[in-house]
């Protein structure tokens, strides 16, 4: 202390040094601390911008994954009504089977749709209703126009407002058509024999002959007829495509339900395991 107090110029000297490299140590440990901050801040806009970027993301693919499928469901339905259509109208001129083609195209692509966007569980039941719908669309081309004849045979036979004349044409079809029946079913299972299958051909072109010749209906009409009296429970069989159909569209609805949290009641959200993630990767 002497020394300093023999020498004070030295000790200004020194103080003024110290100053200096105090305020230089400060600077250095404040800019420190404000470059921290500064990456501190950067990660955490980083991480906000993350999760704004998802969110959207999150939510733009909810809401393409609701319209795509709630658009395939819908032309699933339209399907479904053009085939309960061939049991109801006439389809003979074709524009029934043209409008069924061109909306099950339009199906398929949905279907395409929801392949692409859809988690599988939603996809897996989307094929399982296409290949119902697809069982349905066969039986009501195969069957619906023959049952649709009968029905219409069956009523004009009971309406009393019709002449005589057809009254008796249509009952003489509903005759043939039943011997015809009740001759096959008269026929022991397993192969025919000759002389059976020689009856067999011969009630076929006769409950045929009947229906086109008496009845006044074209040659693949009386054909529809023939086959639809065939079958053994055919409004059982319509019900039981028709209840496999709604059995496949509940499916379908119950898994997009769940993929688009429905029973929640909220905005679609990232997903907590996701932000923890990020949280993690900032820290590193």
């Amino acid at each position: 202390m002497t020394y300093f107090e023999d020498n004070p110029e030295i000790f200004a000297a020194l103080v003024a040094a110290i100053a200096i490299l105090g305020g230089l140590f400060g600077s250095i440990i404040g800019a420190k601390i404000q470059a921290n901050g500064g990456r501190d801040q950067a990660a955490a806009a980083r991480e906000a911008a993350q999760i704004a970027a998802e969110a959207q993301r999150v939510a733009a693919l909810w809401t393409v994954r609701q319209v795509q499928v709630a658009e395939f469901i819908q032309q699933s339905h339209e399907v479904r009504r053009l085939c309960s259509k061939f049991f109801t109208h006439d389809s003979f001129n074709g524009v029934l089977d043209q409008q069924l083609s061109e909306a099950r195209h339009v199906l398929l692509r949905r279907k395409a749709e929801v392949d692409l966007i859809a988690p599988r569980p939603v996809a897996g039941a989307a094929r399982e209703l296409i290949e119902s719908i697809d069982r349905y669309r066969n039986y009501s081309i195969s069957r619906g126009p023959g049952q649709y004849l009968y029905r219409e045979l069956l009523n004009a036979s009971l309406n009393q407002d019709v002449d005589l004349s057809v009254l008796a044409a249509y009952n003489e079809v509903l005759r043939a058509l039943s011997e015809y029946v009740s001759f096959l079913e008269s026929v022991q299972p397993g192969p025919m024999s000759d002389a059976a299958d020689a009856e067999y051909r011969r009630a076929y072109r006769a409950a045929h002959q009947i229906t086109c010749d008496v009845g006044g209906f074209t040659s693949d009409q009386a054909s529809e007829l023939i086959g639809y009296t065939l079958q053994r429970d055919p409004h059982q069989t319509k019900i039981d495509h028709e209840n496999s159909l709604e059995g496949e569209t509940e499916a379908l609805v119950t898994a997009a339900r769940e993929m688009l949290r429905s029973e929640d009641d909220v905005a679609p959200a990232v997903p907590e395991q996701r932000r923890r993630r990020w949280r993690a990767g900032a820290g590193r």
